[in-house]
């Protein structure tokens, strides 16, 4: 017999009442109807008095209602030692991520994480591409928030496109350009953030016969900083959109006609299972990320 009838029925008697029950579980009326009847069936007597005014129970189901409160609550009580069981030893998590994950999305995956998990623990470490993997592969941390970064062993799990946009200062011939494509940039002044984006950089200008690492003369960490140097016209740049939220009022924006960008997601060990509350992490980032559009 199902505990999800026995829940059902319990819950009909304690409201009196078939939708209310309903409603509370996450049924339809039919569907707690349903699950009633197939009870009786099973039991081989009626637990329920129908009427106009609503249901009661039958005197039967009176002398089975402390048994099934007892065998709920049992239920409950295994599943949080089950709980328990499989976390013991696994409540923190040491986390890398770059600084653009860290305001975008962070924040947001640990408040609904810990809602499901209050007691654990969560230890972050920001860090650039070539950083977050020598940690992953050190060990010094569980996972990583990554551009697709999957060291020998590893996986990636992908939660969102990023895509790369050129940032220009107002008044650039670029500006007025119909279709931009990456060759387009090369006789500028070009300023990136770090090796993330300047390996993404040549990677995407392999075929060009443009001596590329001449046009690019800056190296600046913070995306803030980058806007800063576009918007007094000393180069442009191409930044993620994921990596600014506010754009200086003399800096244009602008999309690549052929479409560029790095892919985001969690990068973890591949060679060993995780641990639930891992797990759980994982799957609390994808719902966040994907569920808000963030």
């Amino acid at each position: 017999m199902s505990l999800t009838k026995f829940t059902a029925l319990l819950t009909v008697i304690e409201h009196s009442n078939i939708t209310k029950a309903a409603e509370e579980l996450g049924y339809t009326q039919s569907g707690i109807s349903y699950m009633i009847k197939s009870l009786e069936t099973e039991i081989g007597f009626p637990l329920l008095i129908r009427s106009k005014e609503g249901v009661m129970p039958t005197e039967n189901a009176l002398k089975l209602k402390p048994i099934l409160k007892n065998l709920i609550e049992t239920k409950k009580e295994l599943d949080l030692c089950i709980n328990d069981i499989k976390n013991a030893g696994q409540d923190s998590i040491r986390i890398g991520s770059y600084n653009s994950t860290l305001l975008n999305w962070v924040p947001q995956i640990m408040k609904r994480f810990y809602v499901k998990f209050p007691d654990s623990e969560i230890n972050l470490v920001e860090g650039s591409d070539s950083e977050l993997e020598e940690m992953l592969i050190s060990g010094t941390i569980d996972i990583a928030f990554t551009a697709g970064v999957t060291p020998d062993g590893f996986k990636f799990v992908k939660l969102a496109d990023d895509p790369f946009l050129i940032i220009i200062p107002k008044g650039h011939p670029l500006e007025e350009k119909e279709n931009i494509y990456p060759e387009d940039l090369f006789e500028y002044s070009i300023v990136l953030p770090d090796e993330s984006y300047y390996n993404w950089f040549t990677y995407s200008m392999k075929n060009s016969s443009i001596k590329h690492s001449e046009h690019l003369k800056y190296s600046l960490k913070d995306a803030s900083s980058i806007m800063s140097m576009v918007a007094n016209s000393l180069a442009i740049s191409i930044l993620p959109q994921r990596s600014f939220s506010i754009v200086p009022e003399n800096v244009t924006v602008r999309s690549f006609a052929d479409g560029h960008s790095r892919k985001l997601g969690i990068t973890y060990p591949g060679k060993k299972s995780l641990s639930p509350i891992i797990s759980e992490f994982i799957k609390t980032a994808k719902d966040v990320v994907q569920g808000c559009r963030l």
